[in-house]
């Protein structure tokens, strides 16, 4: 499963804005993944895969539909996760990172998708991803943190570069 999250939040990391759809499929995954846990699906790795895989399907499908309200509704929880899941990466205190941090950070996240909905889908899927992506991989002898940042910048850049270039070209669909 490590390596299909390492693989989704490079997908995250560099196309989160391009691909809307992506973004919500991968929140919906690891969704799933969570609750698969809490009901007992990973006593094997083919329940748990299973379960995972049917959610971020079926957020997927419903992306298609309900785009906007979709999308802010992944934003919300990427936002949570992410700042939940931040001080664990990093090595830091996790005494910040309960369910109040969770809401208020998912909060924001969905607003700014509300008030500027492609540079904060920008913004959210590349923090997701350079979560997901830190989470799961061992740097050797570099920094977690020195990383992280790194993997936030590029992600950034590389979105925002892809975003011009469909816009000049015309080949993004509206959401």
């Amino acid at each position: 499963m490590s390596f299909i999250t390492i693989l989704l939040g490079f997908v995250l990391l560099v196309g989160g804005n391009q691909l809307y759809w992506m973004f919500v499929g991968t929140v919906g995954f690891l969704l799933g993944a969570r609750i698969a846990e809490q009901i007992g699906f990973n006593e094997s790795e083919w329940q748990l895969l299973t379960f995972s895989l049917a959610t971020g399907l079926a957020s997927t499908f419903l992306s298609y539909y309900l785009k906007k309200i979709m999308v802010i509704l992944a934003g919300f929880l990427a936002g949570g996760y992410f700042i939940t899941s931040m001080p664990a990466v990093l090595g830091w205190s996790e005494i910040l990172a309960g369910w109040q941090a969770f809401v208020i950070a998912g909060a924001l996240s969905s607003l700014l998708l509300i008030l500027s909905f492609n540079l904060a889908l920008i913004v959210v899927s590349t923090l997701s991803g350079s979560t997901l992506i830190v989470q799961n991989l061992t740097f050797g002898t570099v920094s977690t943190t020195a990383m992280f940042l790194v993997l936030i910048i590029f992600g950034i850049i590389a979105q925002w570069v892809l975003m011009q270039y469909t816009m000049r070209t015309g080949v993004k669909e509206e959401i």
